[in-house]
């Protein structure tokens, strides 16, 4: 089947001196890094598909004119955090779907394991909440959803960070 439109790429950021530490971001998420240490570094989201014009993440260094207009940013960026981490499903994000339950829960406890035990990730990268389909709050009955916020990449300003989803889909007969 031919596929008219999809989603390409996702261009996200890192600050300066961080490229090693954003690669191990992208690795807790499941991701496969190629970097010939060119200006970006590609991230593929599935592993067995090495597609350097779809279904990827390239990350490259923050420009300093972005850093600079960072720097100026109010103290209220502390208070957008705490919004985004008391209601993730409503902050700006992307989704990333795998494959099986068990892909879905590794990630977690990846992410869960850097945040409590890796110096350089340590207030770096959290899990905000897990959302199973069939919890009393479940966002969705047909997925089990996991927030995960950093600011070691960001397709925005780094002092805000990045949201993103991590969805596992019931396999469910069509309706």
């Amino acid at each position: 089947m031919d596929v008219d439109r999809r989603l390409t790429h996702v261009e996200l950021l890192y600050a300066p001196g961080e490229r090693a530490l954003a690669i191990r971001v992208f690795e807790l998420l499941g991701c496969t890094v190629s970097d010939s240490g060119g200006h970006w570094f590609t991230a593929f989201i599935d592993s067995n598909l090495r597609d350097y014009a779809n279904n990827s993440f390239y990350a490259s260094e923050a420009p300093a004119e972005q850093l600079v207009i960072e720097a100026s940013l109010p103290n209220s960026v502390d208070a957008w955090v705490e919004m985004i981490r008391a209601t993730p499903q409503k902050s700006p994000h992307f989704g990333l779907r795998v494959g099986t339950i068990e892909a879905h829960r590794e990630i977690i406890e990846r992410i869960l394991n850097a945040s409590t035990n890796d110096p350089e990730l340590r207030d770096r990268i959290e899990v905000l909440g897990v959302f199973p389909h069939d919890a009393p709050d479940a966002i969705a009955n047909n997925m089990d959803q996991a927030f995960i916020w950093t600011n070691v990449i960001a397709s925005g300003p780094l002092r805000l960070g990045q949201v993103i989803e991590v969805q596992w889909h019931l396999n469910r007969e069509p309706a």
